[in-house]
């Protein structure tokens, strides 16, 4: 037995309703072409996108920031599930691969009518300020994706 203490860092879970059917939100969540529109900090392009919709397959999203900066993020599709469920983890590529960390995406979408609930949880992030600071970022880009549906 271990006595080792780990610290756990409370999920960031975002619930929000978009005015769409939830085909449409799944869509703009897994096509390239619609992805390309949204996904990405302000003032960010987006480099060679990837998206491998189905499960076990993988995405890549290089992003390039005003000030010349790169980011990447990638992962596997974990489950894939059109168009009520999508998962995958979610990992920022580093220069120094010892210091990656995986975290997990979950979105369920539920059909309101003409509306869709989303439930997106991003769960194993590495400290409350990450979380923070993805809360931060996904709002941005959701706001985003529901001034184009």
């Amino acid at each position: 037995m271990s006595n080792a203490q780990t610290s756990t860092v409370p999920a960031l879970v975002v619930k929000r309703t978009f005015n769409a059917p939830r085909e449409r939100v799944f869509q703009m969540m897994t096509k390239v072409e619609l992805l390309r529109q949204w996904f990405g900090p302000p003032g960010s392009t987006l480099g060679d996108v990837t998206f491998d919709a189905r499960n076990g397959g993988r995405y890549r999203i290089p992003m390039k920031m005003p000030d010349g900066e790169d980011f990447i993020v990638g992962g596997t599709i974990t489950e894939f599930r059109a168009p009520e469920r999508l998962a995958y983890s979610f990992t920022w590529e580093e220069d120094d691969k010892s210091t990656e960390h995986d975290t997990f995406v979950t979105v369920d979408l539920i059909e309101r009518g003409n509306q869709t609930e989303m439930i997106f949880t991003h769960e194993q992030l590495a400290s409350e300020e990450s979380r923070d600071r993805h809360a931060h970022g996904w709002d941005e880009l959701f706001n985003r994706m529901e001034a184009l549906l």
